[in-house]
Parts: C-alpha cells; sequence; structure tokens
C-alpha cells in the first residue's frame, strides 16, 4: 500500500477516536484532516499542575495542558509503533517504541460561527469563523471573504456580518443584531442601490 494511503487513513482513525473521546466530555464542532474544534464544558479543567516530590525534599511543579494530555495518552495508548527499528553502529537493528504524534491545543476562543445548511440533515464542511477573546478574527476558511475573484458586494456583507454575532448578551439579542445587518444588505439588493454613488455600485459588483 502507498505510504501517502497509510498516513491518510492513520490520520482519519486518529480523529475519529478523538472525536469519540470529546464526545465523553464535551461537543465536537468541526473536524478537520489534521485537528478537530469543540466545545468543552467551563467546568473541564484546563491547564493543570502536578507536583513531583525531589529526593531533596522540595517541590516542583509541572504544568501541563489536560484536554492535550488526555488526547495525547489515547494517542500513545493506540497508535505507538513498538517495532521502530533503528540502524546502529554495529550494521544491526536496535527496536524500540516511538510516538512521534501529538495533539497541541489552541484557545480557548471567544466564539465560533458555523454555518448552517439549507438542506435538512446535510452538513457543511470546513466552513467556519473563528474569534479570538478581545473580538478579532482568529481563523477563516469556506468563505467567500477570503477568495479571490468574489464579488466584493459578497465580502464587504461578510466582512460586517461576522462581527455582528459577537453582539449582545444572549442568543436572541445576537441573531437581532445578526438579522438588522443581514436586513440592511438586503435593502440595498431589493432597492438596486438606491441612494448610493454609482461607484459604490460599481464597486461592489466588481470581484
Amino acid at each position: 500500500m502507498p505510504l501517502a494511503g497509510i498516513v491518510t487513513l492513520t490520520g482519519a482513525k486518529l480523529i475519529t477516536q478523538a472525536r469519540e473521546l470529546v464526545e465523553k466530555v464535551g461537543r465536537p464542532l468541526e473536524l478537520d484532516t489534521d485537528g478537530i474544534w469543540c466545545i468543552l464544558p467551563e467546568s473541564f479543567p484546563e491547564n493543570y499542575t502536578l507536583e513531583i516530590k525531589q529526593a531533596d525534599g522540595s517541590l516542583k511543579k509541572l504544568p501541563f495542558s489536560y484536554p492535550c494530555g488526555m488526547l495525547n495518552a489515547d494517542v500513545h495508548q493506540n497508535y505507538t509503533n513498538h517495532q521502530m527499528q533503528t540502524k546502529n553502529a554495529e550494521g544491526g537493528f536496535d527496536i524500540e517504541s516511538e510516538c512521534s504524534i501529538f495533539f497541541e491545543v489552541d484557545g480557548p476562543y471567544r466564539c465560533m460561527v458555523l454555518p448552517a445548511s439549507t438542506e435538512e440533515g446535510k452538513l457543511l464542511k470546513k466552513r467556519y469563523a473563528v474569534f479570538n477573546e478581545d473580538g478579532s478574527l482568529a481563523e477563516l476558511k469556506g468563505f467567500e471573504l477570503k477568495r479571490r475573484g468574489e464579488l466584493e458586494l459578497i465580502k464587504a456583507f461578510q466582512a460586517e456580518l461576522f462581527d455582528q454575532f459577537l453582539r449582545g448578551d444572549s442568543l436572541e439579542s445576537c441573531y437581532a443584531a445578526v438579522a438588522e445587518c443581514s436586513n440592511a444588505w438586503l435593502d440595498i439588493l431589493e432597492h438596486r442601490g438606491a441612494g448610493m454613488d454609482d461607484d459604490e455600485i460599481l464597486e461592489l459588483i466588481s470581484e
């Protein structure tokens, strides 16, 4: 079997098992080929510190990410290669256990926006916007805002719309802010840019 196929299959299985593990404590939001986006309960430990007693009686603190440790322990248990062979100076091979796959934790983030499909039961993959705690955009994937060759109208609409998801103090007030922004852009389309300068209109319908 080609090595590329083995790597792809192993990665897919690894992410699937990570999703199953996350489902026991939280909720997976989006799966990528090299990672998993998820939401965990506020009560779930994020960072943990072990206190290790030294030979001289002093305590050494060892901080680590609890979610990262949880995922890496699962990877180590299921994906360690116990027959890794390394050529030695005598011309033979030393056999040892090796696991070089590790999860890293990014975040936490303030907000993740995942669009819903217009078809029931169908999920939109690899389309999301992630915001930092300060409201800045941390990552954007799958939207026209970052694509070349898309109408400026769509890009301008999305650039203004995404910020609205950070407004309000409840789901209802958040949706109200999003709806207000959407209605404003819908009016522009329905009234064919009435009240706007010709230069503005031409810019919006250009790529």
